[in-house]
């Protein structure tokens, strides 16, 4: 959040030169017309000495909402580029007769989309920009990028999910279906496209019901398979406007770990879906509105722990918190480049300890903050 700049104005003597002929009370002359303003030119009381410089906000302090209120989402990090993983490349006496660059070429995450963590607290990050699948291992220093297996390479991949066997699911847009990775990343299946897929999108894995929902942009509906036999259970939805279960262009869709419900962004209306676990419609909140409660361009959808539902909108450049009945509680960003802003914020992820990923699009990153609780 930008902060409030000060300046400290210099003060510039002011000396009469001494009269030395007529040259010298031109001189005078002039610097009286500018002083006063009525020359062609101005300059600032400060001219000719630095302003203090503005203050830096430490992005460890962010939190919102902003005291005096209690907080309860504090920014903890981003990750934008592979030379905060990576150490930088010192060149050796055979890379300068090979020609290869001194230092890494800094590489943002190229419109990031899904985010997920293994069991080993590495993040994964998809990039769409890219058609890669990033992962950091902090521990190890090292930036891992995957562009497919056995053939079949990404094109446009959106959205992952992650078991807690580390077994990898992504999905593409462009291809119609989703891959399945074992921990080792070497794929092992592909699935989708026979049963009618044509742009999936964001996904949720429901490991107790052994579900893995997979929100399908233009089938309008979200597909339920189960993980492991990769067999279709069912459908929920089809295009419409009428009926609760009914769509416009679902992008995002999570799962509640606490009770089995699920939720889903419907971007052509401008709202929220939820449903329980035996596939009953519960509730839809939101509208097409520029007000808090309401969407634009809603994206990115996530539970935390308290059953609390965060979702991204891309016009907005925010995300909003709801309590479970639906009701808005608050928001957290605004327009522009620094901590805790966005540019088409999209894909939203929040792991089992409430820490809360957000894929910065035009900015090509990922931010991390730390929900703090309600009570």
């Amino acid at each position: 959040m930008p902060a409030n700049q000060r300046q400290k104005a210099g003060e510039m003597d002011s000396k009469m030169p001494s009269q030395r002929g007529n040259f010298a009370i031109f001189i005078a002359a002039l610097a009286l017309l500018l002083c006063l303003g009525l020359g062609s030119v101005s300059q600032p009381a400060f001219a000719g000495k630095k302003p203090d410089p503005a203050p830096k906000i430490d992005p460890a302090t962010l939190v919102w909402p902003m005291p005096p209120d209690k907080p309860r989402v504090r920014f903890i990090e981003e990750w934008d580029n592979n030379l905060q993983v990576e150490p930088i490349r010192k060149r050796t006496w055979a890379d300068k007769l090979a020609g290869v660059p001194e230092k890494n070429v800094a590489e943002d995450f190229g419109k990031p989309a899904g985010i997920a963590t293994d069991s080993r607290g590495r993040v994964y990050i998809v990039s769409v920009g890219r058609a890669v699948l990033y992962v950091i291992d902090r521990e190890k220093k090292l930036l891992l990028r995957i562009n497919g297996d056995n053939g079949v390479y990404f094109r446009s991949p959106v959205g992952i999910v992650i078991d807690e066997k580390d077994n990898v699911f992504i999905s593409d847009s462009q291809l119609h279906l989703v891959m399945k990775f074992n921990p080792q990343m070497r794929m092992v299946a592909n699935f989708g496209s026979d049963e009618g897929m044509q742009t999936p999108a964001y996904m949720a894995l429901d490991e107790q019901r052994h579900r893995l929902y997979i929100a399908d942009t233009r089938a309008q509906a979200v597909f339920v398979y189960d993980p492991e036999t990769l067999a279709l259970i069912r459908k929920v939805g089809k295009f419409g406007s009428k009926k609760d279960d009914e769509f416009q262009y679902p992008v995002g869709v999570a799962v509640n770990r606490n009770d089995g419900s699920f939720a889903i962004t419907d971007t052509g209306s401008c709202s929220v879906r939820i449903f329980d676990a035996n596939f009953k419609f519960v509730r839809r909140f939101g509208q097409q509105a520029m007000s808090p409660g309401n969407f634009v361009r809603p994206k990115g959808i996530a539970f935390d722990s308290e059953g609390n539902i965060w979702v991204a909108d891309a016009a907005f450049n925010n995300f909003q918190i709801f309590d479970p009945a639906g009701h808005v509680r608050m928001f957290v960003g605004s327009p522009g480049i620094g901590p805790g802003q966005f540019q088409l914020p999209n894909g939203l992820y929040i792991d089992k300890n409430n820490r809360v990923y957000v894929g910065d699009q035009l900015n090509g990153r990922v931010q991390v903050f730390q929900f703090l609780g309600s009570n």
